[in-house]
């Protein structure tokens, strides 16, 4: 049920990018589709605007990206959607064990600075408007505030009720990481396979070929061998790209 509805709500959006153009007209995109250990199946899809879409001014930013609480009064239902899913935390001293946690500080770099405006960072990547509005929101106990919110874009994430980062990069600098990042393969797990043999006693050294016992497995998951007896798609290139 996990892997056929989130292959519906996928094919789904990606007519919403490449054919309705929700977030602007598209001239090319792809998609890799990962399945971890942990957690729901994902995608990361990287797509490319026209010229007229591109978004060169922080108002094409603003217009496309909010990483804002929106009005619990006026807009409920993405206020809720926000709250449940795209509020990165806690983590920090108040959870030490977070997933997202090493050598003592939070890998994601959250929680980020309050921002007045929109502003281009050097590396290529916006810092979005993140105002001190004194709104709050309880998550696992704890208050967060816009400091803690995962860019996003409203329609999409009211739409699909579900975590879809959004972020814009507007250096060529970036586009390198941006390919590796969504090439970057599955997820892996080594495991050790240990045996007593039945002769071993105690002072008597047993031969062990430790070469052969250590393999390197590859996991797959509930959801990834799902996946693969449906013959889903891994990955996808729009437009389609063939060999002459």
């Amino acid at each position: 049920m996990v892997t056929r509805v989130f292959k519906i709500k996928l094919k789904e959006l990606i007519n919403d990018i490449h054919k309705r153009h929700i977030l602007g007209r598209t001239i090319e995109g792809i998609y890799v589709v990962e399945l971890q250990k942990r957690g729901l199946p994902h995608a990361h899809i990287l797509i490319f605007f026209t010229k007229d879409y591109k978004p060169h001014t922080v108002k094409d930013i603003d217009r496309m990206i909010s990483a804002k609480l929106p009005n619990s009064e006026t807009n409920k239902l993405a206020h809720k959607t926000v709250v449940r899913c795209t509020m990165h935390g806690p983590c920090g001293a108040t959870f030490p064990n977070a997933p997202c946690m090493e050598e003592g500080k939070c890998k994601k770099k959250d929680p980020r600075k309050f921002q007045s405006e929109t502003v281009t960072d050097v590396n290529g990547y916006p810092i979005y408007r993140r105002r001190d509005t004194g709104h709050t929101v309880v998550v696992h106990g704890i208050e967060l505030n816009n400091r803690w919110v995962v860019p996003r874009n409203v329609y999409l994430l009211t739409k699909y009720d579900a975590h879809i980062n959004v972020e814009v990069y507007n250096n060529i600098r970036a586009v390198k990481y941006l390919f590796k990042y969504v090439y970057k393969g599955h997820d892996r797990a080594t495991v050790e396979t240990l045996h007593q043999s039945d002769n071993a006693t105690e002072g008597n050294v047993v031969d062990t070929d430790e070469i052969k016992k250590y393999l390197d497995y590859r996991y797959v998951s509930t959801s990834e061998a799902m996946w693969c007896i449906f013959k889903f798609d891994m990955h996808e290139r729009f437009p389609t790209i063939e060999r002459l």
